[in-house]
């Protein structure tokens, strides 16, 4: 059957329009990253265009959210410069497609307030499609203005988590990596820094892990920790969890575990800047190590020494206090920001659901993430690991629906049409015809002479 000419000429133009929009991203692209420091925390963002003519923006990178959004020109509260003006654009256009026009979005930080659009959006160069979703905050939280240092976020953890962004900038990947490193931090789409093809390199590959069902943040297994001789993670307490998280400066620890750091950290002469930490240290020669073990079933070991998670109060002066990294997680799992991450070159692989993690080849730190092996007490079950909450549910209602059809298909189907047969039915016989034939058979039986000896 012929396809008529104008229905293949409309495909064709579907598959180039995709072939020009994802092409440039399949191929791969690196973007350098603009680091900034503020509080003791550094937070990597990379520029952004959106609009026509294009605005330039620069976003934080975050690992931890899904959504793509920049502060208008019309938020009174915001802080960052420059804003959004939606006006200025010619392709932008409101959108209230998913059911609202304004959402709300909570970080650890605080909240922000969206109002949702659409327009042309590029990421360094490289151009998306057209009518991307994306949001336009009004008003923000003071908490977030205040520790905010660029015009918005760029949310790269896995898009069941984001609220308004459609299509996600992930729809475009298959994988990210990251190198936070101090002297050229880097975002790359697509494909990995050149250096790091070598086939020499060692990999720490773990799988994503899911939380209620799902890939929503880039958990990885975190089956022990220790903060010197004290034991936070393992066979004598609860498996943990850690996100990999590039929009938080610090490593996040857990209200399961925070009494316990609070108490090592004061012992080492430390008291804590806010209610949830930071701490400051007279030295840092009395910090004990932080160990994290990484991974589901094979474990690779971190050893952050303490010039690895602390770092001097001011490069200016001689004094030897510091800063440590450590707060409480707002979450009940481990979070492992860019003070962790700066660490190493990570891979965010969408396609597999893993992570990958080396040393980075421009500040080698050595013995790190060797592998360890993980008691079979610290890993998640087979039935943990495997068993998918929606999923599960689905299958029970099928499985109890099919059940049921089957039982009242025996109770009112089937009498009529499979009638059980008896050796002695041999026609439709009633009940109680049969009952009469059965006693005449039983009494003929009995008046039988008996057979002669």
């Amino acid at each position: 059957m012929k396809m008529p000419r104008s229905t293949m000429a409309g495909r064709w133009t579907t598959a180039l329009w995709m072939l020009s929009t994802y092409l440039p991203l399949a191929s791969g692209i690196h973007c350098k990253l603009h680091a900034k420091t503020s509080d003791f925390q550094t937070q990597y963002s990379v520029t952004i265009a959106i609009g026509t003519p294009a605005q330039a923006f620069d976003v934080i990178v975050d690992t931890g959210s899904s959504d793509l959004w920049v502060q208008g020109t019309d938020c009174v509260a915001c802080n960052g410069q420059p804003r959004f003006a939606a006006i200025a654009s010619t392709s932008f256009r409101p959108d209230c497609g998913r059911g609202s026009c304004t959402y709300t979005v909570s970080y650890g930080s605080g909240m922000s307030s969206a109002k949702v659009g659409q327009d042309r959006i590029s990421i360094d160069s490289f151009a998306l499609a057209d009518d991307v979703q994306f949001g336009v905050v009004y008003d923000e939280d003071a908490s977030i203005s205040q520790v905010l240092q660029s015009s918005g976020i760029l949310g790269l953890a896995f898009k069941s988590m984001a609220a308004f962004t459609t299509p996600c900038v992930q729809d475009y990947m298959q994988s990210f990596s990251l190198s936070l490193s101090r002297t050229a931090p880097m975002l790359s789409i697509n494909e990995q820094l050149p250096p790091y093809n070598d086939p020499a390199i060692v990999w720490a590959s773990m799988p994503v892990e899911e939380l209620d069902g799902m890939h929503s943040y880039w958990i990885v297994g975190l089956p022990n920790a220790t903060l010197g001789s004290l034991q936070l993670c393992g066979t004598t307490t609860n498996r943990c969890q850690a996100i990999l998280d590039s929009g938080t400066g610090f490593i996040a620890v857990p209200s399961t575990a925070w009494t316990a750091v609070v108490t090592q950290l004061h012992a080492a002469g430390c008291y804590a800047i806010g209610s949830s930490g930071p701490f400051a240290c007279p030295t840092m020669d009395t910090l004990p190590p932080l160990t994290l073990t990484l991974g589901t079933t094979h474990g690779y070991a971190c050893v952050l020494t303490p010039s690895m998670y602390a770092f001097r109060e001011s490069s200016t002066t001689t004094s030897t206090a510091v800063i440590v990294g450590l707060i409480q997680s707002p979450m009940d799992i481990w979070i492992l920001g860019s003070l962790f991450l700066h660490q190493y070159y990570t891979v965010f692989d969408m396609r597999h659901g893993e992570v990958r993690m080396t040393e980075l080849l421009e500040q080698p730190v050595l013995e790190q993430l060797q592998p360890v092996p993980i008691s079979i007490h610290d890993q998640p079950s087979y039935f943990d690991r495997y068993f998918d909450e929606d999923v599960a549910e689905h299958v029970m209602v099928v499985v109890v629906l099919g059940v049921s059809l089957m039982l009242l298909y025996m109770m009112v189907w089937q009498p009529h049409f499979s009638r059980r047969q008896y050796p002695w039915d041999r026609s439709t016989t009633s009940d109680d015809l049969l009952l009469v034939s059965l006693l005449e058979h039983d009494l003929q039986w009995k008046q039988q002479p008996p057979p002669a000896k």
